[in-house]
């Protein structure tokens, strides 16, 4: 907060007329003037009291005005200093200036309005610094308010995020129950694969999304088609394989889903360049899709269908190892082998196929909260 008092200078002089006349000078302006002979006293004052200018003689007994101005930067370092000397020589100026950290240097005898107007100009560097100071603060304080208004904002974007993600995703199970959970564990799968890959920050968020949102293309496909218990029809088929568009479509003017889309236009790609709709190859795709295409093999392959049976871990594993590099990105795929199967089984843990309630009778609702509860079981 800025100084409402008037500023306090200290002015040390081992000649005490010179002392006297130094305060009539200032006895107007408004400024407390505090006077000492004695460099001892003028230390014991510097650390009981707080003094905005110091001014000091040059020869003095004890030590010089130098020496004291030295020791005065140190005991208040903020204080403009001043020496007053009637040793007009260049080498004791420079020395001035560079041990005691001078303001100003004041021939004596002095001039009284030379002596004013360095008091007032050391004053004025004095209250910039307040300003300055107290400026800072508020902008502080303002950006203190901000950044709560922000994360207050942020936290409600989030929610609304995931509630939105959640409506579109529980659209999706309303027309196919079979997999209902298959979404809200490839998202956790493809976060840990990608994780383990060095993806981070919005990369991540936006593969998380992607693979989660991967079949939302699907609501556009007939019921007759995408609920049929029996083998498609080549017809049927191609009207199946455009859920991929369809969902892209779906998400068009989505924003913040933009890169998300992409993964659910690529994720019935392969890497050969065998898959649909585009019959993108490698790097073409998305490494986002690339990432689903593994973890979605291995939820394929450990989930109870209707047709077949689920698979183990260990089968699944070595599925995935033998389409590495026709269906499988091999480098996605490395990275997979990496992991320990107890990280994949507990998001499994979590999201079961059938039961509506998790691990601990804790029902599930989003892949954002299971998200947050795998981080919490030391979860990547």
């Amino acid at each position: 907060m800025l100084l409402e008092q008037p500023f306090n200078l200290l002015y040390v002089d081992d000649e005490v007329n010179l002392l006297s006349a130094f305060q009539r000078i200032f006895r107007a302006e408004k400024v407390n003037v505090t006077t000492t002979e004695s460099v001892e006293k003028a230390l014991k004052l510097l650390n009981d009291k707080e003094f905005h200018v110091i001014a000091s003689d040059y020869r003095m007994p004890v030590m010089d005005g130098i020496q004291f101005l030295e020791k005065a930067s140190q005991l208040a370092p903020e204080a403009m200093r001043i020496l007053i000397t009637g040793m007009c020589d260049f080498e004791a100026a420079v020395d001035a200036i560079n041990r005691g950290k001078v303001f100003r240097f004041i021939s004596k005898p002095w001039n009284n309005d030379d002596l004013r107007s360095s008091v007032s100009s050391a004053l004025d560097q004095i209250k910039l610094k307040l300003e300055n100071e107290e400026l800072s603060r508020i902008v502080e304080e303002r950006n203190r308010e901000l950044n709560e208004i922000n994360l207050g904002l942020d936290r409600e974007v989030d929610q609304r995020t995931t509630d939105l993600l959640n409506g579109l995703i529980c659209a999706l199970d309303l027309r196919d129950t079979e997999t209902q959970w298959h979404s809200r564990r490839v998202s956790l799968y493809a976060k840990l694969l990608a994780t383990r890959m060095d993806v981070n920050g919005q990369d991540l968020i936006d593969i998380e999304r992607g693979a989660l949102l991967h079949d939302i293309g699907k609501i556009g496909v007939r019921d007759s088609i995408l609920l049929k218990p029996s083998k498609l029809t080549p017809e049927e088929w191609v009207e199946m394989r455009r859920h991929p568009d369809y969902g892209y479509k779906l998400l068009e003017g989505i924003r913040f889903l933009d890169s998300a889309r992409l993964i659910v236009l690529h994720h019935q790609e392969r890497f050969d360049g065998s898959g649909y709709p585009s019959m993108l190859r490698g790097n073409e795709i998305a490494l986002g899709a690339r990432i689903f295409s593994v973890v979605d093999t291995l939820d394929a392959m450990t989930s109870d269908r209707p047709y077949r049976k689920a698979v183990d871990f260990d089968v699944s594993k070595q599925e995935i190892i033998r389409c590495a590099g026709t269906q499988l990105d091999p480098r996605v795929v490395e990275a997979f082998c990496s992991i320990p199967e107890n990280e994949f089984r507990a998001i499994r843990d979590m999201l079961p196929d059938n039961p509506q309630e998790g691990a601990d009778g804790i029902r599930w609702g989003s892949s954002i909260a299971a998200s947050r509860l795998l981080r919490d079981l030391g979860g990547r």
